[in-house]
C-alpha cells in the first residue's frame, strides 16, 4: 500500500497532539512529522522529537533554500515543515501525520494533492479553553490570543477532506484510523 499523508488540523486545543499520538500507537507505519518553530521550548518538550527548536535567521534561512515545505506565523512564532521529514518517511514507506494549521494545509494539498486532510472538531468552544488550561502548557495571556482566533480557525473546516469531533479519544482515533486507510 502507498504510504499516505495526513493532514491533522483544527482550532487549538482540539486534541490534534494526542490524537496524532493515540494514531501512531494504533498504527505501528505511522510517524508524526517533526515541525520547526521559533518558539521557546514548553517544559517537557525534546529538541528533535516534539520540534527543531530553531532561531528566526534560521527558519529565514530554510525558507529562503526552499527547504521549508510550509510555514506559518502562529501567535508570533515560526511554524514549519521541512521537506526532508515527509520524503523520508514516504522513502521509508511510512505513513506521515502532519499537526498543521489551515494555511499549511493548503500549501501542503498543492505540493501533494493525495494527501488527506482531517479537521479536528472539539465538542465545543468552551471545551478547547478548558483543554488548553488543564495542559498547563501556556499562560493566560498565550490561551486568551488563541481562544481569539476560534471562529477564524473554525471557518477552515469545510477546505478539508474530513471533519471529526473530538468528544470521546477512542471514537475519534478509530475513526481516524479509518479515514487512513481507506481514504
Amino acid at each position: 500500500m502507498k504510504p499516505v499523508i495526513l493532514i491533522l488540523s483544527g482550532p487549538s486545543g482540539a486534541g490534534k497532539t494526542t490524537l496524532s499520538h493515540a494514531l501512531i500507537t494504533a498504527v505501528p507505519d505511522c510517524v508524526i512529522a517533526v515541525s520547526h518553530t521559533t518558539r521557546a521550548p514548553r517544559t517537557g518538550e525534546k529538541e528533535g522529537e516534539d520540534y527543531f527548536f530553531v532561531s528566526e535567521a534560521e527558519f529565514h534561512r530554510l525558507v529562503k533554500s526552499g527547504e521549508m515545505l510550509e510555514y506559518a506565523e502562529v501567535y508570533g512564532n515560526l511554524y514549519g515543515t521541512s521537506r526532508n521529514s515527509i520524503e523520508q518517511a514516504l522513502s521509508k514507506g511510512k505513513n506521515i501525520v502532519l499537526d498543521i494549521d489551515w494555511q499549511g494545509a493548503r500549501r501542503i494539498k498543492s505540493i501533494y494533492p493525495d494527501a488527506i486532510s482531517v479537521y479536528i472538531l472539539p465538542p465545543a468552544e468552551q471545551e478547547s479553553e478548558n483543554r488548553l488550561i488543564s495542559r498547563q502548557q501556556d499562560s493566560g495571556e498565550t490561551i486568551k490570543a488563541r481562544m481569539a482566533t476560534y471562529k477564524e480557525q473554525m471557518s477552515h473546516q469545510s477546505e478539508y477532506d474530513h471533519v471529526i469531533i473530538n468528544d470521546r479519544l477512542s471514537e475519534a482515533t478509530s475513526e481516524l484510523v479509518r479515514i487512513l486507510h481507506f481514504g
